[in-house]
C-alpha cells in the first residue's frame, strides 16, 4: 500500500543550498534508472508540442530541446523559471490544478512527480492529462530491492536525498496501480507498462 510522506525538497526555498545539492543528486539518479534516456528514445519524431509536468531544475526539457529545436516546449513547476533556462521553454509557475486544461496534442512527460499525489488528486490529474496524444511517465517502483539500493547509494548523496528517495519509494507504485488511478485507461489510450530493476515503473499511454 502506498504511504505519502511529504518529501523534505518541496518544503525548501529553491535557492536552499540543500535543495541545490539535492536537485544535483536526482540528475544523477535519473542517469542511473534510465529514465531520461528513455524519454528521449520514446518521444515521437516530430510532436506537435512537448510538455513537462512538475519539470524541476529544468535538466530533461534543456536536453529535449536541444533535440527538437523547432517544437513548442512547456514546462509546469511550484518553482520559479531556472536562471538562465533557454527563453524558447514555456515555463509556467504555480499550483498545476489551477493551470487551465492543456491545448490538445502533444506529449506530455511526468517524471518522478505523480508519486507526490494522493489518488484523489491522479484522478483529478487524470483528467487534465487526456487533452494529449502520448503520455509518457516514469515513476519509483514500490518494491524491496529499489530500496535495498537505495541504502547502498547513503554515503554518495546528500542527507535530503537519503530521505526523500525513500519517501518516494514509499510513495511509489506497483504494476497496474498508476495507470489505473488516472483513469487513462477508459480515455481512448492504448497502455504499456514496464518496470525495471533499478527502480522505475514506466507508462506510456498513445492514443489508438
Amino acid at each position: 500500500m502506498r504511504k505519502l510522506t511529504p518529501e523534505l525538497l518541496d518544503t525548501l526555498p529553491h535557492d536552499d543550498p540543500g535543495a541545490i545539492c539535492s536537485r544535483r543528486d536526482l540528475v544523477r539518479i535519473n542517469r542511473f534508472m534510465g529514465n531520461d534516456s528513455w524519454i528521449l528514445r520514446h518521444l515521437p519524431q516530430s510532436p506537435t508540442s512537448i510538455t513537462e509536468i512538475g519539470a524541476g531544475d529544468g535538466h530533461l526539457l534543456k536536453i529535449i530541446s536541444r533535440e527538437f529545436p523547432e517544437t513548442p516546449i512547456r514546462a509546469y513547476d511550484l518553482a520559479p523559471r531556472p536562471v538562465g533556462f533557454p527563453e524558447k521553454i514555456e515555463w509556467v509557475q504555480g499550483d498545476l490544478f489551477k493551470q487551465p486544461p492543456a491545448p490538445k496534442g502533444g506529449v506530455l512527460i511526468a517524471n518522478l512527480f505523480l508519486h507526490h499525489f494522493h489518488p484523489e488528486q491522479l484522478t483529478e490529474l487524470g483528467h487534465w492529462l487526456e487533452n494529449f496524444d502520448t503520455i509518457l511517465i516514469n515513476e519509483p517502483l514500490r518494491s524491496k530491492l529499489p530500496l535495498m539500493m537505495g541504502k547502498l547509494a547513503h554515503p554518495f548523496i546528500h542527507p535530503i536525498t537519503r530521505h526523500d528517495m525513500h519517501v518516494s519509494i514509499e510513495a511509489g507504485f506497483v504494476p497496474n496501480e498508476l495507470a489505473s488511478q488516472l483513469h487513462l485507461d477508459g480515455k481512448g489510450f492504448i497502455i504499456k507498462e514496464t518496470s525495471t530493476w533499478r527502480g522505475s515503473i514506466r507508462v506510456i499511454a498513445s492514443r489508438a
